[in-house]
């Protein structure tokens, strides 16, 4: 290969196989030797990584940016635990995977020594607090929490006008399954009245 064929890899990107292409016509031979001067890390079969030069040695890669490219580029969003623990309703799970909604791909993967659970799975393109919430009711099973809980915690907050109360019904309607809504439905009318 000659020096003006060698790829210009940018550290912290990742890279599927067949992005290699542009550099060699034979993409698999050129990762195993990038992997093994260094200037690549295999995240997956057929997806690696840049690593990022850092005084502690040389970092991975953003969980996102691993997404992007095992994915193709195609939408997702990350969801689960952190998002739900921070809407202060009651919920305080923890998981060893990461939760991540598409619209390509479902199962569980491991990418870069980190654990993603995939779902295809319907989701706006730019959520709200109010849609994470749609998203913690339907899942509260996986969550911990149980709906009673979460139910006097939403009437709380609604009470207290954290949330906008029509996107909440309007991504209860669009997002949530029948049960979602009719609970969203209950929660708004039980929290307009006070105790």
């Amino acid at each position: 290969m000659s020096a003006a064929s060698q790829p210009e890899l940018k550290p912290g990107c990742a890279y599927r196989t067949r992005d290699l292409r542009r550099w060699s016509a034979n993409p698999t031979r050129l990762a195993r030797r990038l992997v093994q001067e260094g200037k690549l890390r295999e995240a997956a079969h057929g997806l690696y990584y840049a690593p990022i030069p850092s005084k502690f040695g040389p970092a991975p890669a953003s969980s996102e940016e691993l997404l992007r490219a095992f994915l193709g580029g195609e939408p997702y969003l990350l969801t689960g635990p952190p998002y739900w623990n921070s809407l202060g309703l009651g919920s305080t799970a923890m998981f060893a995977v990461t939760l991540v909604y598409n619209t390509r791909r479902s199962g569980e993967f491991r990418l870069g020594g980190r654990r993603f659970l995939l779902r295809r799975v319907y989701f706006p393109e730019q959520p709200t607090a109010e849609w994470f919430i749609v998203d913690l009711l339907q899942h509260h099973d996986m969550a911990g929490a149980g709906l009673s809980e979460l139910r006097a915690g939403l009437v709380a907050t609604l009470r207290s006008g954290r949330w906008d109360r029509a996107r909440l019904r309007e991504m209860a309607e669009t997002y949530g399954t029948k049960a979602t809504l009719a609970l969203v439905d209950e929660v708004l009318r039980e929290s307009e009245y006070a105790v």
